[in-house]
């Protein structure tokens, strides 16, 4: 099955789709690839979001009829990614006691004085979320300018 999936194919398809949005295309309309090739991508990249299929089973199996390319497949062939780029912004949000725990933790285990270090406990402890963020993104500043090997750092975090 695997040697069937073929990245070529697949482009040629969603443009011939693409062509043809918003509308529907016929299995007439499409590019024949002989055999099921045609409807093993096509059923591949609808597992992908990328197309819907309309499937007709037969005693065969099942066959595609008619298939149309959704706004996903539509900004997977944009070259900047599409309205899927712009609007698939990620936010990561940290819990305000998971910094607060973090900062702890850190303090615990860093040098220095002990009173000083049950002092900045204490003051973590008693703040409020909105500033535990603050102290989260100036921290996460500074430990990124501090980096002498950020890029290296980087690259081994993201395996690139």
């Amino acid at each position: 099955m695997g040697e069937l999936l073929d990245r070529s194919i697949q482009r040629d398809l969603l443009r011939s789709l693409a062509d043809r949005y918003p509308q529907q295309a016929f299995m007439k309309d499409l590019p024949d690839f002989g055999g099921n090739t045609r409807a093993v991508n096509l059923a591949y990249l609808q597992e992908h979001g990328l197309v819907t299929v309309q499937w007709y089973a037969s005693m065969e199996g099942r066959e595609p009829i008619a298939a149309s390319i959704t706004a996903h497949g539509l900004d997977f062939l944009t070259d900047d990614g599409g309205l899927g780029a712009i609007l698939g912004v990620v936010t990561v949000k940290l819990h305000d006691d998971t910094i607060r725990r973090l900062l702890i933790d850190k303090i615990e285990k860093a040098d220095g004085d002990k009173s000083i270090k049950d002092q900045l406990i204490a003051k973590v402890k008693e703040l409020p979320a909105d500033a535990l963020g603050s102290v989260a993104m100036t921290g996460l500043g500074a430990a990124l300018d501090q980096a002498p090997n950020l890029l290296s750092l980087l690259r081994a975090i993201l395996h690139i």
